[in-house]
């Protein structure tokens, strides 16, 4: 069988990464599972700008909290890529991923010289 890439679609990274690392104690090897954050988090709503300013003088947090956390926020869109080389290792991928509620799960198989035909992201 021609190897085939599982798809999976989240709402956020954090639940992406849940599924990526459910996916590698199920025994899917680190190189056939990748990642794509395909909308990044938005800057803050201005209705937090006032939490956020007040957070900057609480004595138990050091620095610009912006700068501080931001970097261990994340919320955007995420697709996870699974290769699979059988049927087996297909609906492991899909049925792992599923626990993890996806928005959407597409399996695809490339052609040579094509680029996969994503129509989820």
């Amino acid at each position: 069988m021609a190897h085939k890439f599982v798809v999976g679609l989240f709402q956020s990274k954090g639940i992406a990464e849940d599924a990526i690392n459910r996916l590698k104690y199920e025994g899917v090897a680190p190189g056939y599972i990748s990642e794509l954050v395909l909308h990044e988090t938005a800057p803050p709503p201005p209705t937090v700008q006032m939490e956020i300013e007040a957070l900057s003088v609480d004595p138990l947090i050091l620095g610009n909290v912006r700068e501080s956390y931001a970097p261990f926020i994340h919320n955007g869109e995420t697709a996870i890529f699974v290769r699979a080389h059988s049927e087996e290792e297909v609906d492991l991928a899909i049925g792992t991923i599923r626990q993890y509620s996806p928005i959407k799960i597409k399996v695809v198989t490339p052609t040579d010289g094509q680029p996969l035909d994503l129509d989820i992201l």
